[in-house]
Protein backbone atom coordinates (compact mmCIF):
# COMPACT_ATOMS: atom_id res chain seq x y z
CA UNK A 1 0.00 0.00 0.00
CA UNK A 2 2.11 2.86 -1.35
CA UNK A 3 5.35 1.87 0.39
CA UNK A 4 8.54 3.42 -0.97
CA UNK A 5 11.97 2.33 0.23
CA UNK A 6 15.15 4.22 -0.62
CA UNK A 7 18.60 2.63 -0.25
CA UNK A 8 21.40 5.19 -0.28
CA UNK A 9 25.10 5.14 0.46
CA UNK A 10 28.51 5.97 -0.95
CA UNK A 11 29.96 4.29 -4.00
CA UNK A 12 31.42 0.79 -3.47
CA UNK A 13 29.56 0.32 -0.18
CA UNK A 14 27.52 -2.67 -1.39
CA UNK A 15 24.20 -1.03 -2.32
CA UNK A 16 23.57 -3.19 -5.37
CA UNK A 17 24.20 -6.55 -3.72
CA UNK A 18 22.09 -5.52 -0.75
CA UNK A 19 19.26 -4.44 -3.03
CA UNK A 20 19.18 -7.90 -4.65
CA UNK A 21 19.04 -9.56 -1.22
CA UNK A 22 16.07 -7.37 -0.38
CA UNK A 23 14.39 -8.07 -3.73
CA UNK A 24 14.74 -11.81 -3.06
CA UNK A 25 12.78 -11.48 0.18
CA UNK A 26 10.31 -8.68 -0.51
CA UNK A 27 8.16 -7.53 -3.45
CA UNK A 28 10.69 -4.90 -4.50
CA UNK A 29 11.36 -3.58 -7.99
CA UNK A 30 14.57 -1.55 -8.32
CA UNK A 31 14.65 2.06 -9.52
CA UNK A 32 18.09 3.36 -10.41
CA UNK A 33 19.34 6.46 -8.58
CA UNK A 34 22.75 6.70 -10.23
CA UNK A 35 22.76 9.43 -12.86
CA UNK A 36 25.31 7.88 -15.18
CA UNK A 37 23.81 4.38 -15.18
CA UNK A 38 20.84 5.94 -16.98
CA UNK A 39 23.04 6.11 -20.10
CA UNK A 40 23.31 3.23 -22.54
CA UNK A 41 26.74 1.60 -23.02
CA UNK A 42 28.25 3.15 -19.87
CA UNK A 43 28.56 -0.28 -18.30
CA UNK A 44 31.98 -0.94 -16.82
CA UNK A 45 32.67 2.50 -15.37
CA UNK A 46 29.28 2.69 -13.69
CA UNK A 47 29.43 -0.88 -12.33
CA UNK A 48 26.09 -1.48 -14.01
CA UNK A 49 24.23 -4.73 -13.18
CA UNK A 50 25.08 -7.81 -15.22
CA UNK A 51 22.80 -9.28 -17.88
CA UNK A 52 21.76 -11.99 -15.43
CA UNK A 53 20.76 -9.38 -12.84
CA UNK A 54 18.71 -7.49 -15.43
CA UNK A 55 17.06 -10.77 -16.40
CA UNK A 56 16.26 -11.93 -12.87
CA UNK A 57 15.25 -8.64 -11.24
CA UNK A 58 12.97 -5.84 -12.42
CA UNK A 59 14.97 -2.65 -12.99
CA UNK A 60 14.02 0.87 -14.06
CA UNK A 61 15.95 3.86 -15.40
CA UNK A 62 18.93 1.93 -16.67
CA UNK A 63 19.97 2.36 -20.33
CA UNK A 64 17.31 5.01 -20.96
CA UNK A 65 19.47 7.60 -22.76
CA UNK A 66 21.93 7.69 -25.62
CA UNK A 67 25.43 8.79 -24.48
CA UNK A 68 25.15 12.14 -26.26
CA UNK A 69 21.83 13.13 -24.64
CA UNK A 70 21.22 15.49 -21.72
CA UNK A 71 19.29 14.71 -18.55
CA UNK A 72 18.51 16.68 -15.41
CA UNK A 73 16.97 16.35 -11.98
CA UNK A 74 13.59 17.58 -13.23
CA UNK A 75 13.50 14.77 -15.81
CA UNK A 76 14.48 12.31 -13.10
CA UNK A 77 11.73 13.39 -10.71
CA UNK A 78 9.12 13.11 -13.46
CA UNK A 79 10.33 9.66 -14.58
CA UNK A 80 10.56 8.21 -11.06
CA UNK A 81 7.14 9.54 -10.03
CA UNK A 82 5.55 7.78 -13.00
CA UNK A 83 7.46 4.55 -12.34
CA UNK A 84 6.47 4.53 -8.67
CA UNK A 85 2.82 4.81 -9.64
CA UNK A 86 3.14 1.95 -12.15
CA UNK A 87 4.86 -0.30 -9.58
CA UNK A 88 2.17 0.36 -6.97
CA UNK A 89 -0.62 -0.35 -9.44
CA UNK A 90 0.83 -3.85 -9.90
CA UNK A 91 0.99 -4.44 -6.15
CA UNK A 92 4.78 -4.24 -5.88
CA UNK A 93 7.07 -1.91 -3.91
CA UNK A 94 9.68 0.47 -5.37
CA UNK A 95 13.22 0.30 -4.01
CA UNK A 96 15.17 3.37 -5.13
CA UNK A 97 18.89 2.54 -5.08
CA UNK A 98 21.91 4.68 -5.81
CA UNK A 99 24.32 7.41 -4.88
CA UNK A 100 23.17 10.47 -6.83
CA UNK A 101 22.20 12.14 -3.58
CA UNK A 102 21.00 15.47 -4.94
CA UNK A 103 18.63 13.75 -7.38
CA UNK A 104 17.08 11.65 -4.61
CA UNK A 105 16.94 14.55 -2.17
CA UNK A 106 14.97 16.68 -4.61
CA UNK A 107 12.79 13.74 -5.59
CA UNK A 108 11.77 13.46 -1.93
CA UNK A 109 11.67 17.13 -0.95
CA UNK A 110 10.78 18.86 -4.21
CA UNK A 111 12.67 21.02 -6.63
CA UNK A 112 13.66 24.24 -4.93
CA UNK A 113 14.15 25.74 -8.38
CA UNK A 114 13.09 24.17 -11.65
CA UNK A 115 14.52 25.72 -14.80
CA UNK A 116 13.73 25.63 -18.50
CA UNK A 117 17.03 25.11 -20.33
CA UNK A 118 17.00 26.18 -23.99
CA UNK A 119 19.55 25.01 -26.57
CA UNK A 120 21.11 28.47 -26.41
CA UNK A 121 21.40 28.22 -22.64
CA UNK A 122 23.07 24.82 -22.92
CA UNK A 123 25.51 26.08 -25.54
CA UNK A 124 26.43 29.06 -23.38
CA UNK A 125 27.01 26.85 -20.33
CA UNK A 126 29.15 24.45 -22.39
CA UNK A 127 31.18 27.40 -23.71
CA UNK A 128 31.77 28.79 -20.21
CA UNK A 129 32.88 25.40 -18.89
CA UNK A 130 35.19 24.83 -21.86
CA UNK A 131 36.86 28.24 -21.50
CA UNK A 132 37.11 28.47 -17.70
CA UNK A 133 37.81 25.97 -14.94
CA UNK A 134 35.62 25.53 -11.84
CA UNK A 135 37.80 27.76 -9.69
CA UNK A 136 37.56 30.64 -12.16
CA UNK A 137 33.79 30.21 -12.58
CA UNK A 138 33.14 30.14 -8.83
CA UNK A 139 35.42 33.15 -8.25
CA UNK A 140 33.53 35.17 -10.84
CA UNK A 141 30.12 34.23 -9.42
CA UNK A 142 31.24 34.85 -5.82
CA UNK A 143 32.27 38.38 -6.78
CA UNK A 144 28.68 38.85 -7.91
CA UNK A 145 26.94 37.04 -5.00
CA UNK A 146 29.10 35.23 -2.48
CA UNK A 147 26.22 33.28 -0.93
CA UNK A 148 25.67 31.40 -4.20
CA UNK A 149 29.05 29.68 -4.07
CA UNK A 150 30.27 29.24 -0.53
CA UNK A 151 28.85 25.70 -0.14
CA UNK A 152 30.12 24.44 -3.51
CA UNK A 153 33.34 22.41 -3.62
CA UNK A 154 35.68 23.52 -6.40
CA UNK A 155 35.96 19.88 -7.58
CA UNK A 156 32.20 19.37 -7.81
CA UNK A 157 31.65 20.04 -11.52
CA UNK A 158 28.04 18.88 -11.33
CA UNK A 159 27.05 21.55 -8.79
CA UNK A 160 29.00 24.20 -10.70
CA UNK A 161 27.02 23.30 -13.80
CA UNK A 162 23.73 23.41 -11.88
CA UNK A 163 24.66 26.84 -10.52
CA UNK A 164 25.25 28.11 -14.06
CA UNK A 165 21.87 26.70 -15.09
CA UNK A 166 20.14 28.59 -12.28
CA UNK A 167 21.83 31.84 -13.23
CA UNK A 168 21.33 31.58 -16.98
CA UNK A 169 18.04 29.76 -17.51
CA UNK A 170 14.44 30.81 -17.16
CA UNK A 171 12.49 29.48 -14.18
CA UNK A 172 9.59 27.19 -15.06
CA UNK A 173 6.00 27.80 -14.10
CA UNK A 174 5.83 26.75 -10.40
CA UNK A 175 2.57 24.91 -11.06
CA UNK A 176 4.51 22.42 -13.18
CA UNK A 177 7.34 21.88 -10.69
CA UNK A 178 7.89 18.67 -8.76
CA UNK A 179 6.65 19.21 -5.21
CA UNK A 180 8.39 16.22 -3.61
CA UNK A 181 7.19 12.78 -2.54
CA UNK A 182 7.09 13.72 1.14
CA UNK A 183 4.36 16.27 0.43
CA UNK A 184 2.19 13.50 -1.03
CA UNK A 185 0.99 12.04 2.24
CA UNK A 186 -0.26 8.87 0.57
CA UNK A 187 3.29 7.45 0.60
CA UNK A 188 5.00 5.53 3.40
CA UNK A 189 8.64 6.47 2.70
CA UNK A 190 11.56 4.81 4.47
CA UNK A 191 15.19 5.85 3.96
CA UNK A 192 17.90 3.22 4.44
CA UNK A 193 21.41 4.71 4.48
CA UNK A 194 24.68 2.77 4.44
CA UNK A 195 26.80 4.62 6.97
CA UNK A 196 30.58 4.30 6.79
CA UNK A 197 32.79 4.58 9.84
CA UNK A 198 35.58 2.35 8.51
CA UNK A 199 36.65 4.66 5.70
CA UNK A 200 39.98 2.88 5.12
CA UNK A 201 38.15 -0.30 4.17
CA UNK A 202 35.96 1.69 1.78
CA UNK A 203 39.02 3.34 0.23
CA UNK A 204 40.61 -0.06 -0.35
CA UNK A 205 37.37 -1.34 -1.89
CA UNK A 206 37.31 1.64 -4.26
CA UNK A 207 40.92 1.05 -5.27
CA UNK A 208 40.26 -2.63 -6.05
CA UNK A 209 37.09 -1.79 -7.97
CA UNK A 210 38.94 0.79 -10.05
CA UNK A 211 41.64 -1.72 -10.95
CA UNK A 212 38.98 -4.26 -11.89
CA UNK A 213 37.26 -1.74 -14.18
CA UNK A 214 40.48 -1.08 -16.05
CA UNK A 215 41.30 -4.80 -16.23
CA UNK A 216 37.85 -5.68 -17.61
CA UNK A 217 37.87 -3.15 -20.46
CA UNK A 218 37.04 0.39 -19.32
CA UNK A 219 39.51 1.92 -21.78
CA UNK A 220 38.00 0.03 -24.72
CA UNK A 221 34.50 0.99 -23.63
CA UNK A 222 35.38 4.69 -23.62
CA UNK A 223 37.25 4.42 -26.93
CA UNK A 224 34.14 2.96 -28.58
CA UNK A 225 31.85 5.59 -27.06
CA UNK A 226 34.14 8.38 -28.23
CA UNK A 227 34.37 6.91 -31.72
CA UNK A 228 30.70 6.17 -32.38
CA UNK A 229 29.17 9.17 -30.62
CA UNK A 230 31.95 11.72 -31.13
CA UNK A 231 31.99 12.37 -27.40
CA UNK A 232 34.22 14.70 -25.42
CA UNK A 233 34.47 15.79 -21.79
CA UNK A 234 31.78 18.38 -22.56
CA UNK A 235 29.10 15.69 -22.91
CA UNK A 236 27.19 15.04 -19.70
CA UNK A 237 27.78 11.28 -19.86
CA UNK A 238 31.54 11.79 -20.08
CA UNK A 239 31.63 13.84 -16.90
CA UNK A 240 31.21 10.61 -14.95
CA UNK A 241 34.16 9.59 -12.81
CA UNK A 242 36.14 6.99 -14.74
CA UNK A 243 35.06 8.30 -18.12
CA UNK A 244 36.51 11.80 -18.02
CA UNK A 245 39.83 10.42 -16.74
CA UNK A 246 39.88 7.70 -19.41
CA UNK A 247 39.31 10.32 -22.10
CA UNK A 248 42.49 12.02 -20.88
CA UNK A 249 44.34 8.72 -21.14
CA UNK A 250 43.05 8.10 -24.67
CA UNK A 251 44.17 11.62 -25.63
CA UNK A 252 47.62 10.79 -24.16
CA UNK A 253 47.38 13.47 -21.47
CA UNK A 254 48.04 10.93 -18.70
CA UNK A 255 49.61 7.46 -18.53
CA UNK A 256 48.07 4.23 -17.25
CA UNK A 257 49.34 4.70 -13.70
CA UNK A 258 47.96 8.23 -13.57
CA UNK A 259 44.67 6.90 -14.91
CA UNK A 260 44.36 4.40 -12.06
CA UNK A 261 45.33 6.97 -9.46
CA UNK A 262 43.09 9.76 -10.76
CA UNK A 263 39.99 7.53 -10.94
CA UNK A 264 40.66 6.10 -7.48
CA UNK A 265 41.19 9.50 -5.86
CA UNK A 266 38.18 11.07 -7.59
CA UNK A 267 35.97 8.15 -6.52
CA UNK A 268 37.20 8.39 -2.93
CA UNK A 269 36.41 12.11 -2.94
CA UNK A 270 32.94 11.36 -4.31
CA UNK A 271 32.35 8.80 -1.56
CA UNK A 272 33.36 11.36 1.05
CA UNK A 273 30.82 13.85 -0.34
CA UNK A 274 28.13 11.17 -0.51
CA UNK A 275 28.64 10.29 3.16
CA UNK A 276 28.07 13.91 4.19
CA UNK A 277 24.57 13.74 2.68
CA UNK A 278 23.39 11.58 5.58
CA UNK A 279 22.88 14.78 7.58
CA UNK A 280 20.39 16.06 4.99
CA UNK A 281 18.16 13.00 4.74
CA UNK A 282 15.51 11.85 7.20
CA UNK A 283 17.18 8.48 7.74
CA UNK A 284 14.86 5.81 9.12
CA UNK A 285 17.37 2.98 9.31
CA UNK A 286 21.19 3.28 9.26
CA UNK A 287 23.10 0.28 7.89
CA UNK A 288 26.65 -0.15 9.15
CA UNK A 289 29.47 -0.67 6.64
CA UNK A 290 31.09 -3.06 5.88
CA UNK A 291 29.05 -5.59 7.92
CA UNK A 292 25.46 -5.20 6.78
CA UNK A 293 23.24 -6.68 9.49
CA UNK A 294 20.74 -8.15 7.07
CA UNK A 295 18.68 -10.01 9.68
CA UNK A 296 17.76 -6.87 11.60
CA UNK A 297 17.36 -4.87 8.39
CA UNK A 298 14.83 -7.37 7.02
CA UNK A 299 12.97 -7.34 10.34
CA UNK A 300 12.78 -3.54 10.15
CA UNK A 301 11.40 -3.65 6.60
CA UNK A 302 8.80 -6.25 7.55
CA UNK A 303 7.64 -4.08 10.44
CA UNK A 304 7.63 -0.92 8.29
CA UNK A 305 5.45 -2.24 5.50
CA UNK A 306 1.93 -0.91 5.77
Amino acid sequence: MNNIFVLLGPTASGKSNLSYQLADNFDFEIINADLFSIYKYLNIGTAKPSKDKFKNYKHYLFDKLEPDEQYNVSNYCFDVSKIINDIHIRGKMPLIVGGSMMYVFQLLNGLSNDYELSDGDSNLINFIQSKYNNKQILKSISDYRLELTYKIDVNDSYRVEKLLERLISKEKNPQHSHKGLYRLQKYNIKILFIDVFDRETLKESIKKRTQKMIDTGLIGEVENLKKYYNLSDKNQSMKAIGYKETLKYIDKKIDINELLTSITVATQQLAKRQITWKNKFKINYPIMYPKHDYVNLSKYISQSIK
